[in-house]
């Protein structure tokens, strides 16, 4: 399936920097409620749902997050790219007293729940290709990321 529409520039931030999950999470749905990407519930459902089920992953190459909640708080589908200067810490999809410390987070905002399984299979086999992995921790411009994700997730 074609994922390139959901990656725009303007939801690219490189080398950020948050306390913590908290934080990311505030600072996340602040910025897509900005852009009415997302309803007033979504920051309590994104916070809720991670708590319930983390989305922290890792393998012997890097360590990243999916966050993502229901389609029903999502108005218009996105990823928002988050490459983290000092890593966030997630807990383990699957083993939540095991904690990830995530270098990247892909914040998912996704409106047909179908579409939503597809993109995290794409996702984890991107994070497990150490190509993609060099690329998304050494691209520092959001143009030239926008356009290698968009390549990389339009098949």
């Amino acid at each position: 399936m074609n994922y390139s529409n959901l990656f725009q520039k303007d939801l690219i931030i490189l080398n950020a920097e948050y306390q913590d999950q908290n934080d990311l999470f505030n600072s996340t749905f602040k910025s897509l409620q900005s852009k009415r990407l997302v309803n007033a519930s979504y920051g309590a459902a994104l916070t809720e749902r991670e708590s319930l089920y983390p989305t922290g992953l890792a393998n012997e190459k890097i360590q990243f997050a999916i966050p993502h909640t229901d389609v029903t708080y999502v108005n218009r589908p996105f990823v928002q790219v988050v490459r983290l200067k000092k890593p966030v810490r997630f807990a383990h999809m699957g083993m939540s007293d095991q904690q990830v410390n995530a270098e990247i987070v892909f914040v998912l905002g996704i409106k047909d729940p179908k579409g939503q399984v597809g993109l995290l299979s794409e996702i984890m086999s991107c994070f497990n290709d150490q190509s993609f992995i060099d690329h998304v921790r050494t691209i520092n411009d959001s143009q030239q990321m926008e356009a290698y994700l968009k390549d990389k997730f339009g098949r």
